[in-house]
C-alpha cells in the first residue's frame, strides 16, 4: 500500500468538479456516461464490498528483520524500510511454502463475510511476482519451494464460486529491480542502486511492467485491474497503458492510481473507471463519481504476528455503511500467514460481518447516496446513515444495546412515506411522521446485530 503522502483529501477533490467540463484531447476520453464504461462498472457499482488481499515474501518476516520487532506500521514495507539488500531479501523465496493455502476456503470467507469481489497483490513493491510470470524466475511457480500459481488457483476458485477476481500491480515502485529514484515520494530502492535514473524506468516500464500486465490480463483475465503508482510515468505512457488494458480485456475495470495518488485535477479523472481513495480514508461526502477505499483491518496491509490493533466487527460495519452512504465501495484488506491461512481474527470479524450483511445486505448492494448521507441524533448521540435504491430509503441506526426513540429530521414534512420495516425482523414498526421528524422506535438488539437498517418506502 502507500504512505500517508497519497491521501485524497475531499477539497481537493470538491474542488476538481469544477473543472470537469475542461477535459482536454490529450488526457484521454472521461468516462462518465460512456456505453462501455456503464456496461463495465455495473457489476463494481453493485458489490459495494470486497477483499484486498497483502500476500508476498513480506509475510515470512512478518513486520521483524534482524531482531528488531515493529508491531506496527506497514510490514510490506519492511525491505524499504530496512534497506534490505535485494539479494538478501530474495532468500526468503526458499522459505516461502504456504502448504496451508486453499483457494476456495479463501474464497468462501470472502463469500460468507458479503464480499462480492476479491483483489490480490500479484506484485507488491518488492517485486516479487505472485504468479507464474514468463517474465522473470522470480516468482511463486519457480523460484519457491511452494511450485504452484497462487493467482491461477484463486482466480479459477472466485469465478467457481461466484466472486469477481481483480489483481494489484505495483507499476511505479520495484525494489527488486533498477528504477528511477527521481520521484518526489524518494520511494525506490537506492541503497542497490544509487545512480538509477528516469531513462531506467522507463526501461522497466517497457521491458518489464507493461509486459507483465499484458500476461496478467491475457492469463487470469481479471475483472480489475488495482494499480498502485506515485507518477512516475508521464502522460503518454500513462495514455498507452491504459489502451493496453481496453485493447487486452475492455470489460477490466481499473482504479485511479493508474495515473498517480495526488488528487485529480477534474472529476471524472480520466483513464480509469473509479477513484481510490488513501489509505483507509474515506471521503467526506458524496463526490458524484464511484470510489473505493482500501481499508485495513489492524494497521498493517502485509501479515504482523505482533500487530493486534484489530478494528471489530462493529467498526467494520460502521465504515461499511459509511462508505456506501457516500457513494463508494469496501475494500477491506487481510494479510494471510506465510503457511497459507488468513488470521483468525480476519476470520472471526469477517464472520460476524457476513451475519450482518445476510440481513443487511439489501440496503448496501447496489445502492446509491440520498440527497444526505447522515444526521446526528443529538439526544443519543448516534449517527444515522442513508442509502437509497427504487423507491426506497434506507436508514442505518447503531443500537449499541439501547432501546429506545429517534427522531430523523430528514425524514420528515414534505417527504410521503408508505410503509416502514425493519430488515430482517417480521415485527410491525411503530414510527410516525410529525411536523419536521420521522420517529422510530431503536430495538435494544438488532437483526444481525451492531446497527438496525430500516427500509422507509416512499408512495409513488
Amino acid at each position: 500500500m502507500k504512505r500517508k503522502s497519497c491521501k485524497i483529501r475531499m477539497t481537493a477533490i470538491a474542488l476538481a468538479v469544477v473543472s470537469a467540463a475542461t477535459a482536454t484531447a490529450e488526457d484521454g476520453p472521461a468516462p462518465a456516461g460512456e456505453p462501455a464504461r456503464e456496461q463495465r462498472i455495473q457489476w463494481w457499482r453493485e458489490a459495494r464490498f470486497g477483499m484486498f488481499i497483502h500476500w508476498g515474501l513480506y509475510a515470512i518476516p512478518g513486520g521483524t528483520w534482524k531482531g528488531k520487532v515493529r508491531d506496527s506500521g506497514y510490514s510490506e514495507w519492511i525491505m524499504f524500510d530496512e534497506k534490505i539488500p535485494a539479494k538478501e531479501y530474495e532468500q526468503l523465496a526458499a522459505k516461502f511454502n504456504p502448504t496451508k493455502f486453499d483457494a476456495k476456503q479463501w474464497t468462501a470467507i470472502a463469500k460468507n463475510a458479503g464480499m462480492r469481489y476479491m483483489v490480490l497483490t500479484a506484485k507488491h513493491h518488492d517485486g516479487f511476482s505472485m504468479f507464474d510470470s514468463e517474465h522473470t524466475p522470480y516468482n511463486i511457480a519457480d523460484a519457491t519451494p511452494f511450485k504452484r500459481d497462487i493467482t491461477r488457483e484463486l482466480s479459477d476458485a472466485c469465478r467457481d464460486g461466484g466472486v469477481r477476481f481483480g489483481c494489484y500491480y505495483s507499476v511505479d515502485r520495484d525494489w527488486y529491480r533498477p528504477q528511477g529514484p527521481g520521484n518526489r515520494y524518494k520511494q525506490a530502492n537506492t541503497w542497490d542502486y544509487p545512480d538509477s535514473k528516469q531513462e531506467d524506468f522507463d526501461a522497466y516500464l517497457a521491458g518489464f511492467a507493461k509486459p507483465q500486465i499484458e500476461e496478467i490480463l491475457t492469463k487470469y483475465q481479471p475483472d480489475v485491474l488495482w494499480f498502485d503508482d506515485i507518477d512516475m510515468k508521464n502522460d503518454a505512457q500513462v495514455l498507452d497503458l491504459y489502451q493496453t488494458v481496453r485493447r487486452l480485456r475492455p470489460e477490466c475495470v481499473i482504479n485511479s492510481r493508474i495515473k498517480g495518488c495526488v488528487p485529480p485535477k477534474k472529476i471524472p479523472p480520466p483513464l480509469c473507471d473509479y477513484l481510490s481513495s488513501g489509505d483507509n480514508e474515506i471521503l467526506k461526502g458524496d463526490i458524484g463519481f464511484e470510489w473505493e477505499n482500501p481499508g485495513s483491518m489492524n494497521t498493517s496491509y502485509g501479515y504482523n504476528p505482533n500487530d493486534h490493533k484489530w478494528h471489530s466487527a462493529d467498526e467494520i460495519v460502521t465504515k461499511l455503511v459509511q462508505i456506501v452512504s457516500k457513494g463508494g465501495n469496501y475494500l477491506l484488506n487481510v494479510g494471510p500467514t506465510p503457511e497459507g491461512t488468513i488470521p483468525q481474527p480476519c476470520v472471526d470479524r469477517l464472520a460476524e460481518v457476513g451475519r450482518w450483511m445476510d440481513v443487511n445486505g439489501p440496503a448496501i448492494y447496489g445502492s446509491s447516496p440520498w440527497r444526505i448521507t447522515e444526521e446526528k441524533h443529538e439526544p443519543s448521540g448516534r449517527v444515522i446513515h442513508f442509502t437509497t435504491k427504487g423507491d426506497a430509503v434506507h436508514v442505518f441506526c447503531p443500537v449499541n444495546g439501547k432501546a429506545g426513540e429517534i427522531s430523523i429530521k430528514a425524514l420528515g414534512a414534505g417527504l410521503n412515506i408508505a410503509s416502514v420495516t425493519l430488515l430482517g425482523s417480521d415485527d410491525e414498526v411503530k414510527w410516525s411522521q410529525r411536523g419536521d421528524h420521522l420517529t422510530l422506535t431503536v430495538p435494544a438488539d438488532a437483526p444481525g446485530g451492531m446497527i438496525a437498517t430500516w427500509r422507509v418506502e416512499m408512495r409513488k
